[in-house]
């Protein structure tokens, strides 16, 4: 098994002289792949599912978290615990013999044997100016797993193994189509006998003609060879077909794990609604509807407070982590725009604190009847949790908002979403 805890990754964001600001394209992940399945890993575009795969193979150092390779339940179980219990020593101990990043040395290299990569594009991820053989050959002479003849042997072996054949050891890429660059570049990752292999995006640059034979040679190797896989794809029919279970990303968090069948065929968080909705059916389309989200993923510099997701989201409520800013624009459409015969331009609007707006030159009443009538279209007003008239302006309290976890569901799945709170505490 091979476990994340916490894992974020914030890369710098120079954006002046005096003040540098942190992109964050993982941020709090945790992650079980059991040994010998595939695991799934889809989103949107820019979700953080290639840099959280490139962390557990070790090509990223985290920011913070850790990733323990060839554990068992018994480890992963007394990590979580000290966690909860904050015993920095347990936690020193079992990451110093098992974390991928205290690794040194001659260990180093044995773990490097252990894991691969086949990255999604196999026009740049391979060089140019090597053959084939050498190509192949480079992770088993980097790691000391082979040298000489046995290297060159086993290079071929492995290139007849991925359907290409002993004559192209001595070619370059260029003489390649696509397709038999991605048979080099699995070739590559299973040069060195490794347990676990991340598949990131490995038939998004093919032809739809070639992906069915790529993804049907990976999934015979897995079984030839019992390996552990993380595949990182935005195809929901390639996730179908290949993987055992499933993780959705959403702006650098994961918002459902569970079995495939489970996600798939069944839900639960609002993002993985919409994203199976968008999968093109053969039946007719009454049978199950299309949603369409409102609206772009967040930037990851200034991340929406509470659930990322609740922007977008068509079940957000006032917990769910609307600001006074995301309110007061709402407002201002509705006083400056929609109902301006109703206010005139002598009213204003501004934020007091986190939790307070006000509105002077208003009336609580009339306030109070647009929000009711309006919160069903925009979100934002669900919020709000008081509106009091004072002196000369109106203020309005909000509701406290709550940040999901990922609550664990009677059938086993995880959800990050607060709709389901309550259900796994009846679990």
């Amino acid at each position: 098994m091979i476990a994340a805890f916490g894992i974020r990754k914030y890369f710098n964001v120079k954006q002046s002289m005096l003040s540098n600001l942190m992109l964050k394209a993982v941020d709090g992940v945790d992650l079980k792949i059991r040994k010998g399945e595939i695991f799934g890993l889809v989103g949107e575009s820019g979700s953080g599912k290639t840099t959280l795969g490139r962390i557990l193979v070790g090509l990223l150092e985290p920011t913070e978290g850790d990733v323990l390779f060839d554990v068992d339940e018994d480890v992963t179980s007394r990590y979580e615990n000290a966690l909860l219990k904050g015993d920095k020593e347990e936690l020193e101990a079992l990451s110093k013999k098992y974390s991928i990043f205290k690794k040194r040395g001659n260990n180093r290299k044995i773990l490097r044997r252990k894991m691969n990569i086949v990255f999604q594009d196999p026009y740049s991820s391979l060089d140019p100016r090597m053959r084939i053989i050498d190509i192949v050959k480079e992770p088993m002479i980097a790691t000391d797993y082979l040298k000489g003849e046995a290297a060159e042997k086993r290079v071929l072996d492995l290139l007849e193994e991925v359907g290409l054949g002993k004559s192209f050891a001595q070619r370059y890429p260029h003489e390649l189509s696509g397709g038999q660059r991605q048979r080099v570049a699995i070739a590559r990752a299973l040069a060195t006998e490794p347990e676990f292999v991340v598949l990131d995006e490995p038939t998004s640059a093919l032809d739809v003609s070639v992906q069915a034979q790529i993804l049907n040679l990976l999934k015979k190797l897995k079984q030839e060879r019992e390996l552990t896989m993380l595949l990182i794809t935005h195809n929901i029919a390639v996730v179908s077909y290949m993987a055992d279970r499933v993780g959705v990303m959403y702006a650098g968090k994961l918002m459902e794990v569970g079995d495939k069948i489970q996600v798939l065929k069944n839900p639960k968080h609002p993002y993985t609604v919409s994203l199976i909705s968008a999968v093109p059916q053969p039946k007719p389309r009454s049978i199950r509807q299309r949603i369409v989200l409102k609206g772009e993923p967040p930037n990851l510099i200034f991340l929406p407070r509470g659930c990322i997701f609740h922007p977008r989201c068509p079940f957000a409520f006032e917990e769910c982590g609307w600001s006074t800013d995301e309110i007061v624009d709402d407002l201002s459409y509705l006083i400056s725009s929609k109902y301006y015969e109703s206010f005139g331009e002598s009213v204003s609007i501004r934020t007091k604190d986190e939790n307070t707006i006000i509105i002077e030159n208003a009336k609580a009443e009339l306030i109070s009847e647009i929000v009711e009538k309006e919160k069903a279209n925009l979100k934002s007003l669900t919020a709000i949790k008081k509106i009091t008239q004072e002196v000369n302006y109106v203020e309005i309290k909000i509701h406290d908002f709550i940040t999901p976890e990922l609550y664990k569901l009677d059938d086993g799945r995880k959800v990050a979403c607060l709709l389901f709170r309550a259900e796994e505490k009846n679990a």
